[in-house]
C-alpha cells in the first residue's frame, strides 16, 4: 500500500507538471529564506556563549557607562568573595606594528590584567600567557597576528614596535576568539605596562573611566548576594567624594550587567565597539515567520487547487474501501514529498546566496557550516513544520467529501474552499505590501542619515594617522609638512585633529572658572585639533576667532552653541573656563554652530575644542574632486620621504561616516532581498491560481466570444477577483506597516516622516507586478479559439 502511496505521489506530481514547479520553487525560495534568516538569528543570539563561563561573567557598569575606574576591580575583589575573577580591559586602539623582519600593518589591542586568561578561559598556544600578562613591556598575541606577522617563524620573544616608539616582546600566544563575541582584539599588553606609563594619580582615580571590569562569580546564584551588596560597596567606594545624597545617587546607577546581554541590550557611552540590538533580531524573527508563512499558503493554495481535480479518485478509493486515515496520508505523503523535494532545492539556493549574505553581513559563515548537527536538526525541523502545516489542511478539506459528490461527473463540491483561497492570497500580498513598505522607509531613512546637513563638509578628505616619526615632524615641524603637501595642486588644505566624526570622544568637566554653586553642569565631548582643522572642514565660526599660531593659543578653547547653552555663558568669548579633570584653565576664543561630530543616532551634545596639536593622531588631507588615487600615491611618496619606513594608513572621512550606519544598511539590503522573494512567492501562487481559473472557465469564455464579448471584457472578467485580493491585501497591510515603521524609528534621534505616498505607490507597485502576472494566462484565454474552448469538456 504504502508503495502505491508513492507511485500515485509520483504520477500526479510529473501529471499536473506546471503546478508542481510552481509549487516546487515557492516552497524552496520560501525554506532557503527561512534558513538564511534562522541562522542569522542564531548566530545573533549566540554572542558570547562560547566562553564557558559565560552565564557567570558579567560586566560592571552604570547607567550611562560601559567604563569603570582602575581601582575598581581591586576593591571589588576584596569585597565580593562571590567572585571567583576580575579582569580589566583598557583601549590602545589601533596601532600601527612593525617588526625586526620588516613587516608592517595596522593591529587592535587591549591592555589587560592576567585574570583575563581564567575569567575567559583564553586559550594558551604558546607560552605562559597568565605570566606575561603580569610582566611590564610583554604582549600576548593571537594565532591570526603571530601569522600575520611573523608566518611561520617562532613568535615568542620577538620585538615589535608599535608607531614607531614603543617596544614589547612577545611572551605568549593565544589561540583566536570566536566571531560572535564583541571582544575583538589582535593582541593583549600587561596592565603594568599602563601603570608604568600613567601616573599613580590617574590609576587610583576612582573618577576616571579608563576601561572594562569584568566579574566572574563562582556559582550562578552567587550574583543575587553580591547585588545585594553592590549599593553598600559604592557607597564606601565613593565615600568622601561628595555629600551623602550624591554618593547615593551614584550608588544607585551601577549593576552588573549580563555578558551576554552585551551585543543586544547595550549602547552605553564608550562601548568596546558598535554593538546590535535585539529589535533587528526580533525584526529578522518576524520576516522569516512571514516568508515561511506565505510559501506554506502559496503551497495549500496550489496544493488544494491541484486536489480538487481528482475528486473521482478519492471517490473511488472510498467505495473500494479507503479510510479517511489512509486518504490523509496519502495526500499528506505527497505534501513530504514535495517539501522534501523542495527542501534539497532550497540548500542549493541557499549556497548560491551564501556571499551574498557574507557580504551585507560581514560575517564569513562557510558552506559546511550547514551541515553541522545542530543545523542539520533546524532543517529538519523546518521540513517537517512547514510540510505538516502544508498538507494537513488540503489533505483533511479533500477526504471529507462522500463518495457520491466525489464522483459527481466534473463537479467541483461547493464549498468555503474558495474563499480561504482568496483569503490565503489577501494574506500573502500582506506580507508583500508589509515587507515593500517596510525597505522603502529603511531605505528613506539611509537616504536622510547619507545625505543630511552634518555642519561641516564631508566630501573629499582623506584621513591618515600620525603616529612615530610622522607624527613627531607633524608636531615640530607643521609648516614644512604643509608646505611639501600643498606642493600638489589637488590638496586643498591640511589640518590634524585627535579623533575623526564619529569616534567616542574624550568625556571631561568643563565649567566657568567661577562656577554658579546653585547650577549642575554636564559633561562635555573634548578634541584637540589644530589651527587648520575648523577651515578644512568647514565649520562656521558664530562668534569670535580660530586658533592660530599668531597669537601663541595655548590653554585656549573653542565651544559648540550647546557647550555655551550648558555652561550658561551670556559672553562666551573671553571668558575663562576650568576643565577639571585635566587640570586645565583657558580663555575661550570662539564660538562655532552646532555640528554632528557623532552618528545621527544621538543629538548634538556640547563639544569642546582644545588648542593642542601635539595630542592630535589624526591628519585631514582637504582634496579637489576628481583624481584621488593620484593624491594617495603623492602623499604615500612624501610620507616615505619625511618619516622613512612609515606605514601610510589611511581612509576617507565619508567611508567613516557610512560606516556608523552599517547595521541599518544591512538590515535595508536584506529586507529589499526578502521583500523581493515575498513578491516572487506571492506571484507564483497567484500565477497558478489564476491559470486554474482560466482552465475552469474556458467553456465559459468560448459562450462569451460568441456572443460578443471583446478581449478587453474578457480580460477584465478574468482579472478583476484577483486585483481585488491584491488591492485588499495592500490596504490590510498599510496600518500595519504604519506601526511598525513608527515603532522602529523611534529608535533615532533624526528620523524621516512617514508619507502616504509610500503606502499609495507601494500598492501600485504590487497592483502592477500583479497585473504582469496573470495577464499571460487572462490573455492567452481570451484570445483562445472559441471552438477549441467549447470542446473543453
Amino acid at each position: 500500500m504504502i508503495k502505491n502511496y508513492f507511485q500515485t505521489a509520483w504520477r500526479n506530481l510529473f501529471r499536473q507538471k506546471t503546478y508542481s514547479l510552481f509549487n516546487l520553487f515557492g516552497l524552496a525560495i520560501g525554506l532557503s529564506c527561512g534558513l538564511l534568516l534562522t541562522l542569522h538569528i542564531k548566530e545573533e543570539l549566540s554572542y558570547e556563549k562560547s566562553f564557558p563561563k559565560h552565564n557567570r561573567i558579567y560586566r560592571v557598569v552604570n547607567t550611562e557607562w560601559a567604563k569603570s575606574s582602575p581601582p575598581l576591580a581591586g576593591e571589588m575583589m576584596k569585597y565580593f568573595p562571590e567572585a571567583a575573577g576580575i579582569t580589566r580591559f583598557s583601549d590602545r586602539g589601533t596601532r600601527v606594528v612593525s617588526t625586526e623582519a620588516d613587516k608592517q600593518g595596522n593591529s587592535k589591542g587591549y591592555f589587560a590584567d592576567s585574570s583575563v586568561m581564567e575569567v575567559f578561559d583564553l586559550k594558551a598556544l604558546a607560552g605562559k600567557p597568565a605570566a606575561a600578562l603580569r610582566e611590564p613591556g610583554a604582549i600576548v598575541i593571537t594565532r591570526s597576528m603571530a601569522k600575520q606577522y611573523f608566518g611561520n617563524q617562532d613568535p615568542m620573544n620577538q620585538k615589535i614596535t608599535f608607531d614607531d616608539q614603543e617596544e614589547m616582546w612577545v611572551k605568549g600566544v593565544i589561540e583566536d576568539l570566536p566571531e560572535n563575541t564583541h571582544l575583538r582584539f589582535d593582541y593583549l599588553a600587561s596592565m603594568p605596562t599602563l601603570y608604568k606609563t600613567q601616573s599613580p594619580d590617574w590609576m587610583n582615580a576612582r573618577g576616571w573611566m579608563f576601561g572594562w571590569t569584568y566579574v566572574a562569580f563562582k556559582q550562578e546564584q552567587d550574583l543575587t548576594k553580591a547585588n545585594a551588596k553592590l549599593k553598600d560597596f559604592y557607597k564606601k567606594y565613593y565615600e568622601g567624594f561628595g555629600t551623602p545624597e550624591v554618593i547615593r545617587q551614584e550608588a544607585d546607577k551601577w549593576h552588573f550587567q549580563p555578558l551576554t546581554d552585551i551585543h543586544l541590550h547595550s549602547n552605553l557611552i564608550q562601548e568596546m565597539g558598535a554593538n546590535s540590538s535585539i529589535i533587528y533580531v526580533y525584526i529578522f524573527i518576524g520576516v522569516e515567520i512571514l516568508i515561511l508563512l506565505i510559501a506554506c499558503v502559496n503551497f495549500i493554495n496550489l496544493f488544494t487547487t491541484q486536489a480538487l481535480k481528482r475528486m473521482k479518485e478519492v471517490g473511488i478509493r472510498k467505495v473500494l474501501g479507503a479510510g479517511k486515515a489512509q486518504l490523509v496520508l496519502q495526500f499528506m505523503g505527497e505534501a513530504f514529498i514535495l517539501t522534501c523535494l523542495a527542501a534539497l532545492i532550497a540548500l542549493c539556493l541557499y549556497q548560491a546566496a551564501l556571499p551574498f549574505y557574507n557580504n551585507i553581513t560581514g560575517k564569513d559563515v562557510s558552506a559546511w557550516e550547514l551541515f553541522r548537527p545542530v543545523n542539520l536538526l533546524i532543517i529538519a525541523g523546518m521540513v517537517l513544520s512547514v510540510g505538516t502545516l502544508s498538507g494537513l489542511f488540503p489533505a483533511l478539506f479533500i477526504t471529507r467529501f462522500g463518495a457520491v459528490s466525489s464522483l459527481k461527473a466534473n463537479q467541483l463540491p461547493r464549498s468555503s474552499a474558495s474563499w480561504l483561497r482568496k483569503g490565503l492570497v489577501v494574506f500573502q500580498f500582506v506580507v508583500s505590501g508589509l515587507l515593500i513598505i517596510s525597505t522603502v522607509i529603511i531605505y528613506q531613512q539611509m537616504k536622510l542619515f547619507h545625505n543630511k546637513e552634518l555642519g561641516f563638509d564631508r566630501n573629499n578628505v582623506i584621513v591618515a594617522r600620525l603616529y612615530g616619526n610622522f607624527k613627531e615632524q607633524s608636531v615640530k615641524h607643521p609648516e614644512v609638512l604643509e608646505q611639501e603637501l600643498l606642493k600638489n595642486p589637488d590638496i586643498v588644505g591640511i589640518a590634524k585633529a585627535s579623533n575623526v566624526i564619529g569616534d567616542g570622544l574624550s568625556v571631561e568637566g568643563v565649567q566657568p572658572l567661577n562656577p554658579d554653586p546653585k547650577r549642575e553642569y554636564a559633561s562635555s565631548k573634548v578634541m584637540r585639533v589644530d589651527d587648520h582643522y575648523l577651515d578644512v572642514m568647514n565649520i562656521p565660526l558664530k562668534a569670535g576667532r580660530n586658533f592660530s599660531r599668531a597669537f601663541h593659543d595655548s590653554a585656549t578653547f573653542i565651544l559648540n552653541e550647546k557647550a555655551v547653552a550648558m555652561l550658561g555663558l551670556k559672553d562666551p568669548v573671553g571668558a575663562m573656563v576650568d576643565n577639571t579633570v585635566m587640570g586645565v584653565q583657558g580663555k575661550v576664543v570662539g564660538v562655532i554652530r552646532d555640528f554632528h561630530f557623532a552618528s545621527l543616532h544621538q543629538q548634538i551634545e556640547p563639544l569642546v575644542l582644545e588648542y593642542k596639536p601635539e595630542w592630535t593622531g589624526n591628519l585631514f588631507i582637504k582634496i579637489k574632486p576628481g583624481n584621488p588615487a593620484s593624491v594617495i600615491r603623492f602623499l604615500e611618496s612624501k610620507v616615505k620621504k619625511i618619516a622613512p619606513n612609515t606605514l601610510f594608513s589611511y581612509g576617507f572621512l565619508d567611508d567613516r561616516i557610512s560606516g556608523l550606519y552599517k547595521k541599518e544598511n544591512n538590515m535595508s539590503d536584506i529586507l529589499q532581498f526578502f521583500a523581493a522573494l515575498a513578491i516572487i512567492i506571492s506571484c507564483l501562487g497567484l500565477f497558478g491560481l489564476t491559470a486554474h481559473a482560466a482552465e475552469v472557465r474556458t467553456k465559459e469564455i468560448g459562450i462569451r466570444k460568441v456572443i460578443g464579448a471583446s478581449m478587453a471584457n474578457l480580460v477584465t472578467l478574468l482579472s478583476k477577483d484577483f486585483m481585488v485580493l491584491v488591492l485588499a491585501g495592500n490596504l490590510v497591510a498599510w496600518p500595519i506597516a504604519w506601526y511598525v515603521a513608527n515603532k522602529w524609528l523611534q529608535e533615532f534621534t533624526y528620523k524621516i516622516n512617514i508619507s502616504w505616498v509610500v503606502f499609495v505607490a507601494s500598492a501600485m507597485v504590487t497592483l502592477a507586478i500583479a497585473v504582469l502576472t496573470i495577464g499571460y494566462h487572462c490573455i492567452r484565454t481570451a484570445s483562445a479559439n472559441p471552438v477549441k474552448s467549447l470542446r473543453s469538456e
